[in-house]
């Protein structure tokens, strides 16, 4: 799906291409990288380290890693099968050293093998060798691996670098927090750091403080802190008593003390700065039923005014009015209650789906978007 997106926009992945080597100065970083036609070099303004949990450009930066080996090691591989009905995810062996869990990956043929592994064991990660250890656990032997898209035995960590960023290079995703799979927020976390980072990166690049930057780890690491002891917790629980909540989910994610939050003095109702921004049923042109989430999605600020006056969108912003004389309606409240807004109060939403504030002031929005590029 990322690779059919990125061609969309007219860009391709480049596979076999490996860091080697890069070094910064005061103006931008200098990459060296190998690929199937030689070396090559790359001058960038910036230098992302997205590299896992074994990231040669946090190692390279001498950052510390910091935390605990948590003495579980296990595999995991995304596998074509037959014998097995991808209308269920199977178990066998639950809560014991011999358990397996075979998962059916919605929208593809695939399933995904999870199991723990003793540390004393080679694990033979072919087809035939995925064959023979699922028959062995599940006592199945109908089961055969056709073939293995991508498979890992791996150490389980709990670990979180000193820092996100050394000068012009920033660490996001496994590069700099790598935990336990339980409760499944390995992804959901690196995808938001990799936001979070994304649209702060493109606003310095498009004219705004590079002050900015200093945010992402500001906001970024205190989450990984939370999942880091969350997902270790979840690890040492009776599974039969887990229950996904909303903090596995991630629903509560905020930055309510984030720098770029701006709390309205009086304000003690609704959505407050720094809050995931919620969604709401509206009403949009032409009688269209449409969302907020539909509004707020893609690399864009949002500014909605809620019984407001007009005011003239830009690059970079879209201006939403809600209200009778507005081009969306809240024909149910359902905007009003949510946010707790009442006529005449702008909310601005960041890129990211977060509120960067609530106001009356349209003045404070004004500069609130000249200090983070959106003029």
């Amino acid at each position: 799906m990322l690779r059919d997106r990125l061609a969309e926009l007219g860009h391709a992945p480049r596979h076999n291409h490996e860091l080697v080597a890069f070094e910064q100065d005061g103006y931008g970083v200098t990459a060296r990288i190998t690929t199937p036609e030689g070396e090559r070099v790359v001058r960038a303004r910036y230098l992302v380290g997205a590299d896992g949990g074994s990231s040669f450009v946090r190692k390279s930066l001498r950052i510390g890693f910091e935390g605990t080996t948590l003495g579980v090691r296990a595999v995991v591989a995304d596998v074509y099968a037959d014998g097995i009905s991808p209308e269920f995810w199977h178990r066998w062996g639950e809560d014991t050293p011999a358990q397996v869990a075979v998962c059916p990956l919605r929208g593809t043929e695939m399933f995904q093998l999870q199991a723990p592994v003793p540390f004393s064991v080679d694990v033979d990660l072919s087809a035939a060798g995925l064959t023979a250890f699922l028959r062995a656990r599940t006592g199945h032997g109908d089961i055969t691996v056709t073939s293995v898209s991508w498979a890992s035995v791996f150490s389980m960590n709990a670990r979180l670098a000193d820092t996100y960023r050394r000068g012009r290079v920033f660490l996001a995703g496994d590069a700099a927090h790598v935990h336990p799979p339980t409760g499944g927020q390995g992804l959901n976390t690196s995808l938001q750091d990799a936001y979070n980072l994304g649209w702060k990166l493109a606003a310095v690049l498009g004219g705004a403080e590079e002050s900015l930057l200093a945010t992402y780890e500001e906001e970024r690491r205190p989450v990984a802190e939370e999942v880091l002891g969350l997902s270790t917790r979840l690890l040492h629980t009776d599974r039969r008593r887990l229950v996904r909540t909303r903090e596995v989910s991630q629903l509560d994610v905020g930055y309510p003390y984030s720098s770029l939050a701006v709390a309205g003095p009086d304000r003690d109702k609704g959505v407050l700065a720094g809050d995931r921004a919620p969604d709401a049923p509206v009403v949009g042109a032409g009688g269209l039923p449409t969302r907020l989430f539909t509004l707020f999605q893609g690399p864009h600020w949002t500014l909605l005014g809620y019984e407001t006056e007009g005011v003239a969108a830009r690059a970079g912003l879209h201006v939403h009015l809600i209200g009778a004389r507005g081009d969306v309606r809240d024909a149910d409240g359902h905007v009003r209650d949510t946010y707790g807004l009442v006529p005449g109060e702008w909310v601005l939403v960041r890129p990211d789906g977060y509120v960067a504030g609530v106001t009356d002031r349209l003045s404070a929005v004004e500069s609130y978007l000249q200090r983070v590029g959106c003029p």
